[in-house]
Formats: C-alpha cells, sequence, structure tokens
C-alpha cells in the first residue's frame, strides 16, 4: 500500500472525489425501503437516500468502498461506513466494509486514525490501532511536537487533527496538550487568512481546518485558549468555503460549524446547498468518499448521530426481535439501539409467535403495526407510540386486544 507525503494531500483528496461508479445492481432495495425513517426535519431524507446509495455502491466482492487506488479504497471504506454507523445502518454493507477495514493495514497516521475513529464506532477491537497512534504520538519525529504521516514527514495540522479526535473517541490515555499547543502554533495568522494549512508555508486548506475545528471543538468547554483561535477558524471557514465549493469541503465544514454549535445557520446554509445537488438516486457526482463525508453531516444535523441513538434496547423476544431485525434488512439475531428502532414505520408479526412488544416503545415512528394471532398478554409498550394508526393485535390473549 503506497501513500503520499502530506505536503501533497490537499490535492489528493480533491483528486479523490472522482465521479462515482456505474450504479450496483438494487439487490436488497425492498429492504431498504420497509425500514425508510419517518421524516424527522429536512435532511432526513437525503441522508437515507446517501445511505441508500452508499449500500448499493459498495463492492460485493470484499467490502469495501473500492476505487482506482488502495489509498482511495482505504479513504472511502472509511468515511462510507462511518456514515452508515452514524445513520443506524447497521446491516450487510455496514459489517462487511467494517471487517474489510479490521483486515487491512492502514500503514500511516492518516489511515489508521481514520480506521481508529471508525471501528472504536462500531464497538470493534481498537487496542492496535490505539497503540500504534499512540506511540505516534509520544513519539513526534525529532524537532517536531505535531504527527505527520509517518516518522519521515513532515508534522502536519490535518494528521496531528486526526490523530487527536481518534484517540479522544476511543478514549485512549494520553496527553492532548502536545497536540492543542501545535495546533495551535500551526495556525496561520494572516488578516481573514487564520485557519491551517495543507503544509508548511501555504495558505488556508478549508478541509485541513475543517479537520482541525472537529477535534478542537471538543476541547473548547475545558480548555479556554481556544476560544480565540476556533473563532478565528470559524471565521476564516466561512470566507474559504461557500455554496459552490466542493461537496466533501462544504460537507466537512458543515460537520465543523455543528460540532461548534448543532443550530448553526452555516451549517444549514451548506447542507441545503448539498441537498440542491444531490442526484435522484441518492448520490453526489463527487463519489463515494464526498457522498460519505456528506451523508455523516446530514447525520449529525438530524441529531442521528446523538448518543442516546446508540442506546442499547434489549428486545428479550426473540420472534419479535428477529421480526424486526428482518424489516430493517439486519440478521436475525442482530442486536438493536434506540435509533434503528426509531428507522421503523411498519411492521407485520402476525402468526409469529411473539410473546412480549417489549422494546418497541423505542419504535417512535411506527405507523402500522399487525400482530395478529400471537400470545401478547401485554400491550402497554406500544400505548406510547403518538403515530400508531393501524393496529391488529386480534386473536391474542391481552386484554383489549
Amino acid at each position: 500500500m503506497t501513500f503520499m507525503a502530506t505536503a501533497s494531500y490537499s490535492p489528493i483528496i480533491h483528486a479523490r472525489l472522482a465521479a462515482g461508479r456505474p450504479p450496483a445492481l438494487a439487490a436488497g432495495l425492498a429492504a431498504m425501503l420497509l425500514s425508510m425513517p419517518a421524516l424527522a426535519g429536512p435532511y432526513a431524507t437525503p441522508a437515507r437516500q446517501a445511505a441508500d446509495w452508499l449500500e448499493l455502491h459498495q463492492d460485493a466482492s470484499d467490502g469495501s468502498w473500492r476505487d482506482s487506488s488502495t489509498t482511495r479504497t482505504f479513504l472511502q471504506t472509511t468515511e462510507a461506513v462511518l456514515a452508515l454507523h452514524q445513520a443506524n445502518r447497521r446491516r450487510r454493507a455496514y459489517y462487511a466494509g467494517q471487517t474489510w477495514l479490521e483486515n487491512h493495514d492502514p500503514r500511516n497516521l492518516d489511515a489508521r486514525s481514520r480506521r481508529l475513529l471508525v471501528l472504536r464506532a462500531t464497538q470493534s477491537s481498537v487496542q492496535q490501532d490505539v497503540d500504534a497512534v499512540s506511540t505516534s504520538a509520544s513519539t513526534p519525529a525529532a524537532g517536531q511536537s505535531g504527527w505527520g504521516l509517518a516518522k519521515r514527514y513532515r508534522a502536519s495540522p490535518l494528521d496531528t487533527a486526526l490523530a487527536l479526535d481518534a484517540l479522544r473517541t476511543a478514549g485512549a490515555t494520553f496527553s492532548s496538550a502536545q497536540a492543542i499547543a501545535y495546533l495551535k502554533a500551526a495556525q496561520l495568522t494572516a488578516a481573514g487568512d487564520k485557519g491551517w494549512p495543507a503544509a508548511a508555508g501555504g495558505a488556508t486548506d478549508a478541509y485541513t481546518t475543517a479537520r482541525v475545528v472537529q477535534a478542537l471543538a471538543a476541547y473548547k468547554s475545558s480548555d479556554a485558549t481556544l476560544a480565540a483561535p476556533l473563532a478565528n477558524a470559524v471565521a476564516t471557514l466561512r470566507t474559504k468555503v461557500g455554496t459552490s465549493s466542493a461537496p466533501h469541503v462544504r460537507a466537512a465544514a458543515a460537520l465543523a460549524y455543528l460540532r461548534m454549535d448543532p443550530a448553526s445557520n452555516d451549517a444549514k446554509t451548506l447542507l441545503d446547498s448539498l441537498t440542491a445537488i444531490q442526484r435522484a438516486d441518492g448520490g453526489f457526482d463527487a463519489g463515494a468518499l464526498a457522498t460519505g463525508v456528506i451523508a455523516q453531516a446530514f447525520s449529525a444535523a438530524e441529531g442521528a448521530d446523538a448518543a442516546d441513538g446508540r442506546t442499547r434496547v434489549d428486545v428479550v423476544d426473540a420472534a419479535l426481535r428477529a421480526a424486526v431485525n428482518q424489516a430493517l434488512g439486519r440478521g436475525a439475531l442482530d442486536q438493536l439501539n434506540r435509533g434503528e428502532l426509531a428507522q421503523l414505520t411498519t411492521l407485520n408479526i402476525s402468526n409469529r409467535g411473539v410473546t412480549s412488544l417489549n422494546g418497541l416503545q423505542y419504535a417512535v415512528a411506527l405507523t402500522t403495526l399487525l400482530a395478529a394471532n400471537n400470545a401478547i398478554s401485554d400491550a402497554s409498550p406500544i400505548a406510547g407510540l403518538t403515530k400508531l394508526t393501524t393496529i391488529d393485535l386480534s386473536g391474542n390473549p391481552c386484554a383489549g386486544c
């Protein structure tokens, strides 16, 4: 696997956003339609459509989002799996992509940090990556306080931000002070240009600046010295990123704004411009990497990536759990969380031997429940579902069924 030096990273990111490959066969589309989420906000449908596109454009032979080089394949796969995770789309494509990442050596700090962000989110084994990133973080190249792709490369704001974000997200024990100090020192100081460059001596690179803001935003409440650097960076992003910027840059900037302020109007402006260029098939002309980052931004704006959506729900009735997973296009025994249950709009569990509806109280978008001829003795779990308008509980022993 060959990786380029950080000095040419930003142009490479732009080059990676080549137009998407021809559409794959629409296998499994029926299962996707069964689990269409309720329209919660303006970005719910664009997020779902982008996730649909990602699932249908995965390389079924190995689980990656393949492109012309291993570098691009690795980048696209990390962003696509993270997008599916944040959209609560833990289906075949999600698990296949996760497995591909687990079995491919990232070979440099950038790729390893991105994989760590993904595997930590998917609750996979991350210790190998935590150890490798922590080692790089604790032993930067001689004379440098930041981190580069590897020791032979000059420290860069992008690699440092990715490593900082990955270690924090993974809950690793490390000193963030060194990385934060480096990023503050590396910030440009020219009037109107107070972002971070892709390489030493350059002007602000919008994508790099957005990723640095995303990383530092997590520390703003505990480190008062970050207030001015972050404010300057956000002001610079406003001048550098507009509604005609590259799609992945708009999405990265929107994610930065949302980490600073979940109600950001700047994020809304950029996200609205992205919905305007989304194709009918849910993808974007910029390809899989851009679609993955954009889908993450849509999910963040909808709050779909919030921690409470990841809360595990114990659906104790095996028949009910299997039926819900089938409706969601997942394995019968897969564990469910609140975000996934909130995607259900229609559920047919008639004649399935279901004895308990416990867990369905989190199916807040459910409009139709067909549950005839089971052994359900308690309908209280669905009593609070305000959108449930069509119910069939005939042939069950519960009172009032």
